[in-house]
């Protein structure tokens, strides 16, 4: 509902963006359990691209980036960076760097990972 209002997206949408969310969830904890975060994150990046893309090809539905948009906040790690500058700031540099070091690493790979999906999803022909 949170996207609904922030974002100003039709609710008709809603269900639509709920399971991409939940699709984001699961493929993200299950694989998180076989490789890790960085793992089941890269997985999830991977599949909601794809899955983003191919719902956007389709006439009459949103475009990638409102489908993209509430799989992608789930996928971000943004109390993992308050956390490692809170860590930062009570003096406990070691894990403060820790943690920053893996949100920088968790970032880069949504993005590519997203970027590769759709590559991956992409018809030959279709335009960027």
């Amino acid at each position: 509902m949170g996207a609904l209002l922030a974002f100003a997206v039709p609710a008709r949408l809603l269900g639509m963006l709920l399971v991409l969310v939940y699709l984001t969830v699961g493929v993200q904890t299950g694989f998180t359990k076989l490789l890790g975060d960085v793992g089941g994150t890269f997985t999830a990046a991977v599949v909601l691209g794809a899955a983003t893309t191919w719902l956007a090809r389709r006439p009459g539905r949103p475009p990638r980036l409102v489908l993209v948009l509430p799989g992608f906040f789930t996928l971000t790690v943004g109390s993992l960076g308050m956390r490692g500058l809170t860590a930062l700031a009570g003096g406990y540099a070691i894990e403060g760097f820790r943690d920053l070091t893996e949100l920088i690493t968790l970032v880069t790979a949504i993005g590519t990972e997203l970027l590769l999906g759709a590559v991956l999803a992409q018809r030959p022909g279709d335009s960027a």
